[in-house]
């Protein structure tokens, strides 16, 4: 068992001598259309960071659920200030790094959480010895493209459990979206701009996706994450 959740000190002790290194993963709970869970983001996360894990031989711990995502506003959201996100995260990575773990990874599975992801390591600095690394991965950036509610989020979560996804209910974003990807990245990190963008929150279309498409994009994210967290090794 990798997950933190089921282990007692002893058992993590006898980790942190064989593996020093711990991933958080880190989600949101937001709408995802009609189709999908508001835990989608952490559902892909969670799954994500349990077969790195097994892949590294390394611990995790379970999901952070909420995120910042005041962009789907007034559709729902749970989400949390820019201050509360970093302390939350950055108080887990302190308490992780007293305890010993030198290598800590943030998974980071939920876009609006990318701007506070990039201090996190300046928030703590003066925290944590200087032997202790944070490093943090978007997985979306380890893929070629990618959406929101779209055929691509839903065929990962179809690939995880089907019993996630409503098929019947899934619809293609109902305005044309026809922005450059700067500027509607841009855009959909103001509160409140998603739905105006997309007419109904969602960001590409949900009916191309399948089992077999989420199989393979999980395949691939996960060789991408096994690689790109050897690389941090390297320069620890």
């Amino acid at each position: 068992m990798n997950n933190i959740f089921g282990l007692s000190n002893i058992e993590i002790e006898k980790w942190k001598k064989k593996s020093n290194q711990i991933i958080i993963p880190i989600g949101s709970l937001e709408q995802h259309g009609p189709h999908l869970p508001v835990s989608t983001d952490t559902i892909i996360i969670e799954h994500l960071a349990k077969n790195i894990a097994e892949k590294i031989q390394s611990l995790y711990i379970p999901a952070i659920t909420f995120g910042i995502s005041f962009e789907h506003e007034p559709l729902f959201n749970i989400s949390l200030s820019h201050t509360t996100f970093s302390n939350l995260i950055g108080d887990i990575c302190v308490s992780l790094a007293k305890y010993g773990i030198k290598n800590i990874i943030l998974l980071n599975g939920h876009h609006g959480n990318m701007g506070a992801m990039y201090y996190i390591a300046q928030h703590v600095s003066h925290k944590i010895t200087s032997d202790t690394r944070l490093n943090f991965i978007n997985y979306w950036n380890l893929m070629n493209d990618f959406d929101h509610a779209g055929e691509i989020e839903t065929s990962l979560v179809l690939a995880i459990n089907t019993k996630f996804v409503k098929m019947k209910l899934a619809r293609a974003n109902t305005k044309e979206i026809d922005r450059s990807k700067i500027a509607y990245t841009s855009l959909a990190s103001n509160p409140g701009f998603f739905p105006k963008i997309t007419g109904n929150g969602v960001w590409g279309d949900p009916t191309k996706a399948s089992i077999t498409k989420g199989r393979s994009l999980l395949d691939h994210l996960i060789k991408k994450l096994e690689h790109t967290i050897i690389d941090f090794q390297e320069y620890s």
